[in-house]
């Protein structure tokens, strides 16, 4: 075989494998029906579950209730085709209620999904309390199915001291990592030592089935918990081992662990303090296409690191690492306080987007936006009548007057920025549809003098007068609302202002996370008050049903980030909005759970 057959039969077989990994189907989790029964008043009762998108298009369900464990009787009179929610207006709510759905299938039903038990004399409200360990609250959370039964968990970070390291003071406790199954009963605890600081940039975790057997994983920064390499008074711990630890999602136990990127010298993080050295993330890709990864990142404002690690048979082998070193310019120091992730070349397997820094499923960075540190990005299909994605940045301190930009996220070409240069720092940016009279999210930002309401078009509606914080999909349209300080709001483009149309906990900044967890295609909130986690869920009868976020990769992975750095809103794969088309099927298969059943 000469050298030219052989380059020739390389490059087929290379492009064959391609090809075979850019339509490999992703492991997702196997999702139960996630039934949720909240009582209204007048003594009817929302009852809510999910539609899967392995589901047949023509899926139909009934729904069961069942009285004091003994009487049960199905509530609908025809199979329900249209929506994936019931309101029960003749339960005794003086006594337990049972809620449970069976899939109807050409004409034949399915298996019983897991029930919801709404115990007797609930009182009127939207939410699921879950009792804490104590009376104190948390400061992240994150969400997985822990114990397999298809059915969300809850882990949360505890207690709720939040230090940045630029302005940093000792902490005053340790970190707590508490496990909870979905009915509310505790798991475990770990408790992280004095050498992981109370500080978001000093303690990220996520929670995710890494090695894909049916039940989540718990990842979490780690450290010594049998020695405190604090300095006086208490100070930055500057020195001492650094691992990543991962965790069994039912009992807790360290399952293996790993070295986290080392410190080196602090002054190649941006200054000589321990701040920026001490700034670390990490996130979850399918960077083969087909079973999940966990990245973790050192660095933001100068020296960027990362390295990407596999979970496989109980052991964590390093895939790559990646570092700014020797980069030009454009890369160095160019971090936000959070990740995006997604398959934004179309190759089945997915980039990661650090900060203004775009890097592939191999590990190389494909490109640089170069306009600096942002708190905020924002990475979905902004505009419909694109191709692919766009990402929607605000920067901290441009170099050049672009405090918020809108990128085409395969190449990092602008498409658009300001009407004029922006000066101040640009904190906070968001998108969403929620003005119907223009085609696709609109976008906008607070701080500094970028205070404009855009279109997806770059075309300027009017002068921003909208919080940043986060989005939910909250009533029956196809806009998306607003959730900041215990409130829901909705734009009125006609006024042009904001209306409450809901509440919840009235504490600043309480919403913990924003995430389809339960019932619908509707998110729930997620917040903590007197030592009870509380997950708050629509109340609203919605008319549409679509499968539930939860199983579209890039919304999924953007939950597994909300459990550290800042708290961001989660975007799906596709334009969802007013006018959008029906959502594609995810290419996703779910693992066998064999022995640990599903629900």
């Amino acid at each position: 075989m000469n050298s030219k057959t052989t380059i020739v039969l390389v490059g087929v077989v290379a492009a064959i494998l391609s090809a075979a990994a850019a339509h490999a189907q992703r492991v997702m989790e196997n999702l139960g029906r996630g039934v949720v029964a909240v009582r209204q008043a007048e003594g009817k009762v929302y009852v809510g579950w999910r539609l899967l998108a392995v589901d047949p298009d023509d899926v139909a369900f009934n729904l069961y209730r069942v009285a004091n464990r003994t009487r049960t009787v199905r509530l609908n009179d025809y199979p329900i085709v249209e929506s994936t929610n019931f309101v029960d207006e003749t339960a005794d709510l003086e006594i337990r209620n049972e809620y449970y759905v069976r899939p109807v299938i050409d004409g034949e039903e399915q298996d019983a999904s897991g029930r919801f038990v709404l115990h007797a004399d609930t009182p009127e409200r939207n939410y699921i309390a879950i009792p804490l360990r104590g009376d104190y609250s948390f400061n992240r959370m994150g969400v997985g199915d822990l114990d397999g039964d298809g059915e969300y968990d809850y882990v949360v970070k505890q207690p709720d001291q939040v230090s940045d390291p630029g302005r940093y003071r000792p902490s005053e406790d340790t970190w707590k990592i508490e496990a909870y199954r979905s009915d509310g009963t505790f798991l475990w605890r770990r408790d992280l030592g004095w050498n992981i600081e109370q500080g978001v940039w000093w303690s990220p975790f996520v929670v995710y089935d890494l090695d894909s057997d049916g039940r989540a994983e718990v990842i979490a920064k780690t450290a010594p918990t049998n020695v405190d390499y604090r300095g006086p008074k208490g100070s930055r711990v500057s020195r001492g081992p650094e691992w990543f630890s991962v965790f069994d999602g039912t009992t807790g136990v360290e399952l293996a662990r790993a070295n986290w990127i080392a410190r080196g010298k602090p002054g190649l993080w941006g200054d000589s303090r321990g701040n920026r050295a001490n700034r670390n993330l990490m996130c979850v890709a399918y960077l083969d296409g087909e079973r999940p990864s966990v990245v973790i990142f050192r660095g933001t404002y100068a020296l960027m690191k990362a390295e990407a690690w596999d979970y496989r048979d109980g052991r964590l082998k390093r895939r790559w690492k990646w570092s700014n070193e020797g980069l030009g310019p454009e890369f160095q120091g160019q971090g936000f306080h959070n990740l995006r992730i997604a398959d934004v070349d179309g190759d089945g397997r997915d980039e990661i987007l650090n900060g203004a820094i775009l890097l592939d499923d191999d590990g190389r960075a494909v490109y640089s936006s170069g306009e600096g540190h942002g708190d905020r990005c924002y990475l979905t299909d902004i505009d419909p009548d694109r191709p692919g994605y766009e990402i929607w940045y605000c920067h901290e301190s441009s170099k050049n007057g672009i405090g918020v930009e809108m990128l085409d996220a395969r190449t990092g070409r602008r498409i658009f920025g300001p009407p004029e240069p922006t000066t101040g720092d640009v904190g906070r940016a968001i998108v969403e549809d929620i003005d119907p009279r223009y085609r696709g999210l609109e976008c906008w930002s607070r701080g500094g003098s970028a205070q404009w309401l855009f279109d997806c078009k770059g075309n300027v509606l009017g002068p921003n007068s909208l919080t940043a914080h986060l989005g939910v999909w909250w009533d029956d349209d196809l806009l998306r609302e607003i959730a900041e300080n215990g409130r829901i709001q909705k734009w009125d483009w006609i006024e042009y202002k904001t209306h409450d149309i809901g509440t919840h906990v009235r504490k600043q900044y309480s919403e913990k996370m924003v995430a389809d967890v339960l019932g619908d295609w509707r998110e729930e909130i997620m917040t903590v008050d007197r030592g009870e986690l509380r997950i708050y869920t629509t109340p609203i009868p919605s008319t549409r049903r679509f499968y539930t976020f939860m199983q579209d990769p890039v919304y999924r992975l953007d939950v597994a980030c909300m459990s550290m750095g800042y708290t961001q809103s989660c975007y799906p794969s596709f334009y969802f909005g007013d006018g959008m088309a029906p959502p594609p099927r995810p290419n996703i298969v779910t693992p066998d759970l064999g022995a640990h059943g599903r629900r």
